[in-house]
């Protein structure tokens, strides 16, 4: 996939599309990141596909979390406390 930006940034469209991920979750080493950060800044494609990623990140954590119930805290430390090898 080719957008337009391949002559004015040193990686292409379709290698950025690739990391995009990594990129967004900041797992690329910083050298790789610095590059597709320039690609992002000059190709408008890429970068709409950049901030489509991260917000769709953002809404599936938001919508993903989920507090632990009391009563289930409440009977893990009571078999936590049971089964406790230290003498007491």
């Amino acid at each position: 996939m080719w957008f337009g930006s391949v002559d004015l940034s040193e990686i292409s469209c379709t290698e950025v599309l690739e990391e995009i991920e990594l990129y967004i979750d900041g797992e690329l080493e910083s050298d790789r990141a610095a590059h597709l950060a320039e690609h992002l800044r000059t190709c408008t494609p890429c970068m709409r596909h950049a901030e489509f990623h991260a917000k769709l990140k953002d809404i599936v954590r938001s919508k993903c979390r989920s507090e632990t119930p009391e009563h289930l805290m409440v009977r893990i430390r009571v078999m936590l406390r049971r089964e406790d090898p230290r003498p007491k």
